[in-house]
């Protein structure tokens, strides 16, 4: 039986280790972060311990208290395992009373699985040590499910401005622990929502971090690094349809006279305001101190000067200013042209605004 269980496990055994080690040792995120993950992946070796331990329990002719405590505690982490990775991807972008909305399935499951210790509304064992499954005894992939489908929505919903194939990384996620959560549960294939879980988390955190390397830590826009990688994958797509350059106004004099802070909430408050209209296909990067740039693939070059407008009207609602401008690439142009003739336009705009208020 030692050998089944360390030949099912291993892997998983192995990932989590190696991640927790990783995670602690490679501090990326925030302590808070890395906690998470730490008690996410410690989750998952919990699961495979209680795991050991039932199966072990499973071979004797007759129930044992000892079996149902370690199912139940299995029953509760499954569902909790993927709630870990929603609240890791929500971040700070959802408020506190949404992630105890999140936390409500998890936190009903984990009430309903200790019914096993005096009736079988959840499960039970039969005299002769036999699984016996309750009414509510797919509440643990009830919510496991819930969480999975919300991951999808969250991802896409808080991911909107990047690239279509990051954002399949979490629906991958999501469809395999869906497969994980059907084959366990109907087919009784052992270990693999452990296994599942493990490798999720790893890559999930593979994916985060991509995501903090490419953004500029203060706005959240993406970095000058991969506005250029991004700008060379285009070009040599052809679809790169319009540049846009973007410098917010007087920046220096608002950092002198209000002090950095305020520039840095201009800074954050103009990238939000943009971000919240860019549409699909449409990409902002922060590119210097007060320049940014966007680069356009799925939107037509006519429709450039209308999504310009969009963000002067936004942007007016807003304390600050922005100069804009913009290029649309011909045949055989070189890129680093085409930025020039955005920055022209941009700056031709700085000029027309000069003399105004631009910090209001």
């Amino acid at each position: 039986m030692f050998h089944y269980f360390l030949q099912l496990n291993f892997a998983t055994i192995l990932i989590s280790f190696f991640m927790l080690i990783f995670v602690n040792v490679n501090p990326v995120f925030q302590r808070k972060v890395i906690r998470l993950f730490s008690i996410a992946i410690s989750s998952v070796l919990c699961l495979v311990i209680v795991d050991s331990i039932e199966y072990w329990c499973a071979t004797l002719p007759y129930p044992t208290t000892l079996r149902v405590a370690v199912s139940i505690i299995g029953y509760a982490l499954r569902p909790i395992n993927i709630c870990f990775v929603i609240i890791l991807s929500c971040g700070n972008r959802v408020s506190q009373k949404f992630k105890k909305f999140i936390a409500l399935p998890g936190i009903l499951n984990t009430l309903i699985a200790p019914t096993a210790l005096f009736s079988g509304v959840c499960f039970s064992y039969s005299d002769k040590n036999e699984f016996v499954r309750g009414p509510l005894g797919y509440s643990a992939f009830a919510a496991s499910g819930f969480y999975l489908i919300l991951l999808v929505i969250l991802t896409n919903k808080l991911y909107k401005t990047e690239h279509t194939y990051e954002s399949l990384i979490a629906i991958f996620i999501a469809v395999t622990n869906t497969i994980a959560v059907i084959l366990e549960a109907f087919f009784h294939y052992d270990g693999l929502i452990n296994t599942t879980g493990a490798v999720s988390i790893a890559f999930y955190y593979m994916y985060l971090t991509t995501q903090q390397f490419k953004r500029d830590p203060l706005t959240r826009a993406l970095n000058r690094r991969y506005f250029y990688l991004d700008a060379d994958h285009l070009m040599e797509s052809k679809c790169l349809t319009a540049v846009i350059s973007i410098d917010l106004n007087d920046l220096k004099r608002l950092n002198d006279e209000n002090g950095h802070a305020a520039g840095d909430t201009a800074l954050c408050t103009i990238v939000a305001c943009i971000q919240n209209i860019l549409p699909r296909g449409c990409h902002l990067y922060r590119t210097g101190g007060d320049e940014f740039m966007i680069l356009c693939s799925r939107v037509s070059k006519d429709d450039v000067p209308a999504l310009i407008d969009h963000m002067r009207r936004e942007l007016s609602k807003t304390l600050y200013c922005c100069a804009i401008g913009f290029a649309t690439p011909d045949a055989d142009e070189d890129f680093e042209h085409i930025c020039s003739i955005a920055d022209a336009a941009m700056y031709a705009n700085k000029k027309q605004l000069k003399g105004e208020d631009t910090i209001r």
